[in-house]
């Protein structure tokens, strides 16, 4: 066995436990989302790990698990995610608090889930930056690039519901 692996040097994400702050990972979250070798990764490998036998197809379905593929990737202590409408609980089992559509800002999760699951409507996406109260460019698996999208819906999309927000100290429930 070789003393030198092959592979690139990443770094690792910190080790459950550490009591790094979800804010504090928001920063390296962004820049792996605007890096377009590291999303284009990010979404090939959510598609591979999506693509199982009960008949979804990636990118229909595939928001959540990039999502979670690109958090853990930036350190967040999590599990994958497959389905839009568990994400809202899991970031706030996190101590992530809900902040309406309107007042999002870059680094915020939004999300159109609501209550019940409205497979093709729900959806979760990072946002990268506010252009204004509505208009947003956002990371998802709709695109291979950061793109736009409105909190209203404006486009054909589904209105976002809500918008998630790390505090800056994070319980570690997952």
């Amino acid at each position: 066995m070789p003393l030198i692996h092959s592979l690139p040097f990443t770094e690792l994400p910190p080790r459950p436990g550490d009591d790094v702050p979800d804010r504090a990972r928001i920063p390296a979250l962004l820049a792996l989302a605007v890096d377009p070798d590291r999303l284009c990764s990010a979404q090939a490998l959510a598609a591979r790990r999506f693509l199982d036998p009960d008949g979804e197809v990636y990118p229909a379905d595939g928001c959540a698990i990039l999502l979670s593929l690109l958090m853990r990737e930036a350190g967040f202590d999590l599990q994958e995610r497959c389905w839009a409408i568990d994400v809202p609980a899991m970031l706030l089992a996190r101590g992530w608090v809900e902040v309406p559509p309107g007042d999002q800002r870059a680094g915020d999760i939004g999300s159109t889930c609501r209550e019940e699951a409205h497979h093709g409507e729900d959806h979760v996406f990072l946002v990268v930056r506010c252009v204004n109260q509505d208009e947003m460019i956002v990371v998802d698996n709709q695109a291979a690039y950061p793109h736009f999208r409105w909190a209203s819906g404006q486009g054909g999309k589904t209105p976002a519901a809500m918008f998630y927000r790390a505090p800056a100290a994070s319980v570690s429930a997952d």
